[in-house]
């Protein structure tokens, strides 16, 4: 499992957008950001969810993969 500034890295490297973490009450919840400060899509509760999904960009994938095979 990737931290959340491990996947944060690989989103800003690799893409145009950002990966936030925004705090509530009653969990946190982490956004995709597009390069205009919009949040795209619906917000990912957990870390192993933003991981499955951004590991659908190639580049992400493989910065990710080159992270922990160094």
């Amino acid at each position: 499992m990737y931290s959340f500034d491990q996947l944060r890295d690989a989103v800003q490297e690799c893409t145009s957008y950002d990966l936030v973490q925004r705090f509530s009450d009653d969990e946190d919840e982490y956004v995709l950001v597009d390069p205009y400060g919009d949040v795209d899509g619906e917000p990912f509760y957990d870390l192993n969810d933003v991981e499955d999904f951004i590991r659908n960009n190639d580049q992400v994938d493989q910065y990710l993969y080159e992270l922990t095979n160094k």
